[in-house]
């Protein structure tokens, strides 16, 4: 995939169009969002519900800066590759400490697909980049210009399928690639994903931007339950949330995703999973709902 991104919003074709309100932002999917089965999923859309579930806070009151704390994401449906994607926010909550806002996500002709809450707090800590911290993002452009991932083999386990992509002879996914993924360990008891931190992952405060994380997080997740697949099966992450503990350096340092079942089901299965430092500090803590009767 030759692509090199300028920051989060570039890498996850996360923009607004010329005419939208601030608490409106777009994605444009493409090959680049695409997962090692060709699919979107919720990783990829993790970037436009934090980033725009942390706008309506900010702006409220910019005496500090703030973060999210938590998301909690629904998927309702699954996004085609072509779709463009619109995501509002409204705050319910504001005082001088915490937010909550909820997010809509929509597709093509309205299509909801995705709901969910950020939980905001601020903090004080300085930004890195000029300005009020607010970007000023011009409309996305489709990102296909990664080669188009075709279906694992319907034949191999979901254990086998994930044995192939760590021996390189299946392709992990155009997403991962972005997110300088592998899968770095592979048991009964759960899987580890890698990813190596690089600027552009970036906040506006220098540390790794909370959709970036909560990509990585979310894509562990997904590689456990391909891992816990039957042959032919097919899954889709449908309820994610996800803690943000502490904020990870953009350095070229690594972050890993340990990701375990805590129930497999006929029809919905449920991972933990921790995020972690080459330290072995807790940087974040989730929860996946995935469905596996699709």
């Amino acid at each position: 995939m030759t692509f090199t991104p300028t920051d989060a919003f570039h890498a996850f074709a996360v923009g607004r169009e010329d005419d939208s309100p601030m608490v409106q932002m777009t994605q444009a999917l493409g090959t680049r969002m695409t997962d090692h089965r060709g699919l979107i999923d919720l990783p990829a859309l993790a970037v436009l519900f934090d980033d725009l579930g942390g706008y309506p806070f900010w702006v409220a009151d910019q005496s500090a800066t703030t973060m999210q704390a938590r998301l909690s994401m629904s998927m309702l449906d699954r996004p085609d590759v072509t779709e463009r994607l619109t995501a509002v926010a409204d705050l319910r909550l504001h005082n001088k400490l915490y937010g909550s806002t909820t997010v809509d996500i929509t597709g093509d002709a309205g299509r909801l697909l995705c709901i969910g809450n950020a939980r905001n707090v601020r903090v004080q800590r300085e930004l890195v980049v000029a300005g009020d911290g607010v970007p000023h993002l011009p409309a996305p452009v489709t990102p296909n210009e990664a080669a188009i991932v075709g279906a694992p083999d319907p034949d191999l386990s979901g254990r086998a399928v994930i044995d192939r992509i760590v021996a390189g002879d299946a392709p992990i996914g155009p997403l991962s690639e972005l997110l300088n993924g592998s899968i770095t360990a592979v048991a009964d008891d759960g899987l580890t994903f890698s990813c190596v931190g690089e600027q552009w992952m970036g906040n506006v405060m220098g540390t790794m931007h909370g959709g970036v994380i909560g990509a990585i997080v979310a894509q562990g997740c997904s590689f456990a339950a391909q891992s816990a697949m039957r042959p032919g099966g097919q899954y889709q992450l449908v309820d994610f949330t996800v803690a943000f503990l502490r904020s990870p350096e953009v350095d070229g340092r690594s972050v890993h995703v340990r990701a375990t079942p805590v129930k497999l089901g006929r029809r919905l299965s449920i991972f933990d999973a921790e995020l972690r430092d080459d330290e072995g500090t807790l940087l974040a803590r989730a929860t996946a709902d995935v469905r596996f009767d699709l």
